[in-house]
């Protein structure tokens, strides 16, 4: 039975001594070294906060509002916010948030880009753990069908994965410490997320070989 000290991992596949899979929790909740949210600069239309990024919002005592409101932090495409000292109500040792922009302007390449980041600064933080949530429901971006979420967060990550490896190889970094990336998704998801995140890590993965 799930537990919060213990929730259902299940497998997504291995690939350069990191292991992929998918659990059903969000940002705030994640015991990694680094959870990664997302934020777009405005919820859809006037929708309100909801999910995981909210629970990751009231965690930090709504300063990512705050932020966001005051202009520090506008979530413009790419742009991110490092917490480095979260407070007691997150699990995660450190929690980054990437900017998504415009909600309406969202495509798959910027789900793309935004765990690119994600996995590279993971990376440079020294983390051996991560987990990653697009956030796209919580502010409201529904219909999300023809972005192929799975296929194209996972096309960033095994991308950015492969150059940090190839960098480490020829003696210009440290090789990367990570050894296990999660993607958080709602629980009535779970089973349906791991399944599609499985079979693009597999159409992926052989591409990568042939």
């Amino acid at each position: 039975m799930e537990n919060s000290a213990h929730p259902i991992r299940l497998p997504i596949g291995t690939i350069d001594g990191v292991v992929f899979d998918v659990v059903a929790w969000g940002p705030a909740q994640a015991d990694v070294d680094v959870s990664v949210a997302c934020m777009f600069e405005h919820e859809v239309s006037g929708a309100e906060m909801a999910g995981g990024l909210l629970a990751l919002d009231q965690a930090l005592g709504g300063r990512l509002t705050q932020l966001r409101r005051e202009g520090a932090f506008r979530a413009q495409p790419m742009e991110t916010l490092l917490v480095t000292q979260p407070p007691a109500g997150i699990t995660a040792r450190a929690v980054l948030v990437i900017g998504l922009g415009d909600p309406g302007l969202l495509d798959g390449d910027m789900l793309r880009r935004a765990t690119r980041v994600a996995i590279r600064e993971a990376i440079r933080h020294g983390a051996v753990s991560m987990a990653f949530a697009p956030s796209v429901l919580d502010a409201g971006h529904t219909g999300n069908a023809a972005l192929d979420m799975q296929n194209v967060m996972l096309d960033g990550m095994l991308g950015a994965l492969r150059a940090e490896h190839q960098l480490a190889a020829a003696g210009l970094a440290a090789p990367p410490m990570l050894r296990q990336c999660t993607f958080d998704v709602g629980a009535p998801r779970l089973q349906a997320a791991a399944a599609s995140f499985a079979d693009a890590f597999a159409q992926l993965t052989e591409a990568g070989r042939s």
